[in-house]
């Protein structure tokens, strides 16, 4: 490493800590995908982004500005490893992103024996590359919606995607790479804890923005994965639902606010504080207000009477 990078990562260090992003030179990935240095993926790689890591706590990531079709607007995942385990959360874009958030987590620990991936909701800038996590044994997780969305899944979601950003097959592939839809085997009814070797990972159903969405919550490191629940820096994507759910995704803010968060990895944007999710809560306010919709918030959905999880 020579001077100027080096002096360079001391000021990383010295301003933000923990969250210091991870590029050294030197890091190499091997995996089932083969192996790429970080910067030479970085710079060669189209449907990549630009994605920077961020060590949040001991064991728990966030990767920020993974690829997206959408100038100015990258998506984030997540990773918590365990003794025997790592646990994903969302697997970006492409192909290009899936490889390099695989390429991480297997350089990080070498040696484990469960995977497992949370899709926080239907939108396939969070699930298109799930292919490269379930050819490496993954378990998918996902809300029991998700399942019934993708089970006739013939290849819609990738073609409308090319139409929205008007690309031929060569260029959908150039940008997203071979992607390849699947459901979920693990499905979830309601709130449910994973216990993981003696971890705890609270997989949270909070609807609002979608009907399927899930929020990942880490308490030991009082980490929040809130995939499109919350957004950073940009107002919520209310486009999918009307004054009805925007009542719901209120009720869901608030209780999200409830618990002992530290840090929290949105959908898109940068790492922030609980204090985005009141500046989250004041716009939908006002977008019930101005929809001329009355009705007060209530108590989030009822979620008895399901079992905490189920195996399709």
């Amino acid at each position: 490493m020579n001077h100027k990078l080096y002096h360079l990562l001391m000021f990383f260090i010295l301003v933000y800590g923990m969250t210091l992003p991870v590029f050294p030179d030197s890091l190499n990935f091997t995996s089932k995908h083969g192996s790429l240095s970080k910067k030479e993926e970085v710079m060669k790689k189209p449907g990549l982004g630009n994605p920077i890591v961020h060590e949040i706590a001991e064991n728990v990531y966030a990767i920020v500005d993974l690829y997206m079709p959408v100038k100015g607007i990258g998506v984030n995942a997540g990773i918590i490893f365990t003794d025997s385990s790592i646990v994903f959360i969302d697997a970006g874009m492409s192909i290009a992103s899936a490889e390099f958030i695989w390429r991480f987590a297997s350089k990080k620990k070498k040696e484990f024996e469960n995977v497992y991936l949370i899709i926080t909701h239907g939108h396939t800038d969070h699930f298109f590359g799930m292919r490269i996590f379930k050819e490496n044994e993954a378990d998918i997780i996902g809300h029991h919606i998700l399942e019934k969305e993708l089970k006739d899944e013939k290849g819609q979601y990738f073609r409308f995607i090319m139409e929205k950003f008007e690309w031929d097959l060569q260029e959908a592939k150039k940008f997203l790479g071979d992607v390849e839809v699947s459901v979920p085997n693990k499905l979830i009814y309601k709130d449910t804890i994973l216990k993981i070797d003696g971890e705890k990972v609270h997989i949270l159903y909070t609807p609002g923005h979608y009907p399927d969405e899930l929020s990942v919550y880490h308490p030991s490191s009082g980490t929040l994965f809130a995939g499109d629940t919350i957004y950073e820096g940009i107002n919520p994507n209310t486009r999918f639902g009307g004054p009805e759910e925007w009542r719901t995704w209120i009720s869901q803010l608030e209780r999200l606010k409830e618990l002992d968060v530290k840090t929290i990895v949105t959908g898109h944007g940068k790492l922030c504080t609980v204090a985005e999710i009141d500046r989250n809560i004041r716009f939908l306010k006002e977008r019930i207000k101005a929809s001329g919709y009355e009705r007060s918030v209530e108590k989030p959905f009822s979620q008895k009477d399901h079992s905490e999880i189920k195996d399709k």
